[in-house]
């Protein structure tokens, strides 16, 4: 039993573009309140490594619910919320590092308590729950060599 190709890359688009959208509308909302558009612009619609961030996060996404078996849909968050701030350390970190930060590692677990004030982790494991409720899942192959599928969840 795997989930199909098509089924994985939905759900780690889902999971990706709609958390990182979550964390740079509530920054939004923070920023205009505090009347510093600056540091959003240099940080979510600039910056490159953003969208870096974005790509790597749905190919981790991606893999890992291909090549994981199907589970219950509790368990889902947990192992796919764990890659997700995997990714989001290593970018943190690299992104700091990258910038001549003294203690990157420091600066990537900072980059996740940001993550978490601004609903982008919460929202990533909200999605996941969500899209994980509507995987595809392949069980095998029929003698005919025609794939036999199911919707996970159900």
């Amino acid at each position: 039993m795997t989930v199909t190709w098509r089924s994985a890359v939905s759900y780690a688009l889902t999971v990706a573009i709609g958390s990182w959208m979550t964390g740079a509308a509530v920054d939004l909302a923070w920023s205009a309140a505090a009347d510093s558009l600056g540091p959003w612009v240099s940080l979510w619609a600039t910056n490159p490594l953003s969208y870096v961030f974005l790509a790597v996060t749905t190919i981790t996404l991606t893999l890992t619910r291909r090549f994981t078996a199907p589970m219950p849909v509790w368990r889902v968050p947990l192992i796919d919320g764990g890659a997700y701030l995997l990714v989001l350390l290593l970018w943190g970190g690299l992104s700091a590092w990258r910038d001549g930060a003294a203690v990157p590692v420091d600066d990537a677990f900072a980059t996740a308590g940001f993550a978490f004030l601004t609903l982008q982790l919460p929202s990533a494991w909200l999605l996941s729950i969500w899209r994980a409720r509507h995987l595809r899942v392949v069980l095998d192959q029929n003698d005919d060599g025609a794939a036999a599928g199911w919707r996970a969840g159900r």
